[in-house]
């Protein structure tokens, strides 16, 4: 091959040099991108890898009762937890993991606690939350936290912690209404939108009752404190201002604590709700639910046998979510509604023979032979089911039902936990149960609280308190004020009406005077709520419920004291019972002697 010509020579070397100066064009264009036009971002890129923001828990708000005393509030458990982040051995990340898996079994040794931390959970930790606490053994007793004190010298990274745990000073009291809480892993929302892997341990958030209506109260306003990490995400220091977390408000009920405990007491070792109200204001100060359960021991495994019990249900309110047959409890009703519908009817007197015929069916009266000439007063006094079927087949359903709704029948009464519905009378509802019309048997079994009627507890405590207040329909709560945690007052609850009963003053004195009757004459269906010193007007209810072998008998009573000058009202369901004045009124009894007697 002969000698290569300059011409190529020198054509080669421009185009290499062209090529070169290419590429150096290049580099110089990714590098003014780089560091002019996407450094800032850049930038804070990396600025936000370097950086970790930590979630700083608040402490959960206080229940307290009507006087204040504490019936959820917070305590000190106190864990002892390892920080991976100053526990580094030098070397391979498995020397690490070996030396705190080792650390954690010569402290179980030492304490007397059982070795349980896994090699995954540890190995978790360092990659996912290296700078949070690994929680490794839980709920030290005082003992345990003076032996590890002795124990010298206490290796990095070990640490006993304090964590605020939910705590009833009155165990099993009010449990249904004050609800559960339960542990969340927060997502960081909201503390920071634009800092990514916030690092936030679990937090306790309520899962029913009052801590679950009032969650946002309770839970307070979360902190934040930024720290810096190195490239493998161990923290170095914190940095900035540390934003403390707001606490959560306390809630003050209007539950007495004292008559709650009488009311459980009362209700032991039957099924039912008993529930008391302030008269003139709708204001709880009762509501037990029967079987319960205790919020100290509702471990998660005792959580879900609570739930799978279906033949007692410990974990249902029957006060607000039981909705019920109520018998003759609504007779009182059905009396005013009569007075201003159909007063000339009210004025005549009655022949109860002991059943009503309508067509073939008979409907039978408690009193098997009859009473004989009733008037309405005695027809409430003795609970005539004759009489109110005669006023209930005179007025119809259509204006027989408008009663009811007034009553709060068939309508969710707006307490802060929510509440059952139940049923109230209308044509509407045989199309809806039945699919088909309206019968007048159907009437005749509403006018004696049968048939197509349910209704709560709650509901028939706020009925009991219309007939004692002068026919105001109040909405109920359980929650007078909110406070923060130094006591400042946020707000106060005030009473809100929620209807009134169209009846006049002189008709409804008629039916309480009956009522007070009811408990005072010989032959009253509630004699046996006659204490002295305490009078009482009642009606009392039985409901037959359930075909075949299921059929049954759900047994009330409604009450409204002092008789006279009412102050309270209160409603008493006990399922499976005798009757009204067998079954539920020695309970309603027991009650009212050990709370306002203290026998």
């Amino acid at each position: 091959m002969g000698p290569v010509s300059p011409e190529i020579v020198r054509g080669r070397t421009m185009f290499c040099a062209v090529v070169v100066l290419l590429l150096v064009l290049l580099l110089l264009l990714r590098l003014w991108q780089v560091q002019v036009l996407s450094g800032p971002e850049l930038q804070a890129r990396a600025r936000r890898q370097a950086i970790r923001p930590v979630r700083l828990n608040p402490v959960r708000g206080r229940i307290l009762d009507a006087s204040g005393a504490p019936l959820a509030e917070n305590e000190d458990r106190y864990d002892l937890v390892f920080y991976v982040s100053e526990m580094r051995q030098p070397g391979r990340q498995s020397r690490t993991i070996e030396h705190i898996l080792t650390l954690e079994r010569i402290l179980a040794s030492y304490l007397g606690r059982a070795s349980g931390l896994q090699r995954e959970a540890v190995l978790r930790q360092m990659t996912r939350r290296p700078i949070l606490p690994l929680t490794v053994f839980q709920d030290l007793t005082p003992e345990e936290r003076i032996a590890f004190s002795e124990y010298l010298p206490i290796p990095p990274g070990v640490e006993i912690m304090p964590v605020a745990v939910r705590r009833h000073p009155r165990p099993g009291l009010l449990s249904h209404l004050l609800g559960y809480t339960g542990r969340s892993q927060p997502d960081g929302s909201d503390v920071l939108e634009d800092l990514p892997r916030l690092y936030a341990t679990p937090e306790t958030r309520g899962r029913s009752g009052l801590e679950m209506a009032f969650d946002e109260e309770l839970a307070g306003k979360p902190g934040v404190e930024l720290l810096l990490v190195d490239p493998v995400g161990y923290a170095r220091r914190r940095i900035g201002e540390r934003r403390p977390p707001e606490n959560g408000h306390d809630l003050h009920l209007t539950i007495d604590s004292q008559a709650q405990a009488a009311a459980e007491a009362a209700l032991e070792g039957q099924a039912g709700a008993l529930v008391v109200v302030e008269a003139h204001s709708g204001a709880v100060v009762v509501m037990a639910s029967s079987p319960s359960f205790n919020l100290e021991e509702l471990s998660s495994p005792r959580l879900q046998a609570l739930l799978k019990d279906e033949k007692n249900r410990p974990m249902f309110n029957r006060a607000t979510q039981g909705t019920y047959t109520p018998g003759s409890i609504v007779k009182p009703l059905v009396a005013l509604a009569a007075l201003e519908e159909v007063p000339e009817l009210t004025q005549e007197e009655y022949v109860c023979d002991g059943r009503f015929l309508l067509g073939n069916t008979a409907i039978r009266c408690a009193q098997r032979y009859g009473h004989g000439l009733v008037d309405l007063p005695r027809a409430i006094r003795v609970s005539c089911n004759p009489y109110f079927i005669w006023l209930g087949q005179e007025m119809g359903i259509d204006r027989l039902g408008e009663y009811m709704a007034e009553a709060g029948f068939g309508a969710k009464s707006g307490i802060e936990v929510g509440d059952a519905a139940g049923i109230s009378p209308t044509r509407a509802v045989a199309r809806r149960l039945w699919r088909r019309n309206w019968l007048a048997i159907d009437t005749a079994y509403v006018s004696i609280g049968q048939g197509a009627i349910t209704i709560t507890p709650l509901q028939a405590a706020l009925y009991a308190a219309a007939l004692a207040n002068g026919g105001v329909l109040y909405m109920p709560y359980t929650v007078r004020k909110i406070t923060s945690p130094s006591g400042e007052l946020l707000q106060e609850i005030p009473p809100r009406i929620r209807g009134r009963l169209s009846v006049s003053p002189e008709n409804l004195a008629l039916v309480q005077e009956a009522m007070a009757q009811a408990v005072e004459s010989r032959e009253g269906g509630a004699t046996g709520l006659r204490i002295p010193g305490l009078p009482v007007a009642a009606k009392t209810g039985t409901a037959e419920v359930g075909r075949g072998e299921g059929r049954h008998k759900n047994t009330w009573v409604i009450a409204f004291f002092p008789a006279h000058e009412p102050k309270y009202a209160l409603a008493c369901l006990v399922e499976r019972g005798e009757s009204g004045g067998k079954t539920a009124v020695p309970v309603a009894a027991r009650f009212l002697k050990k709370w306002l007697l203290a026998e």
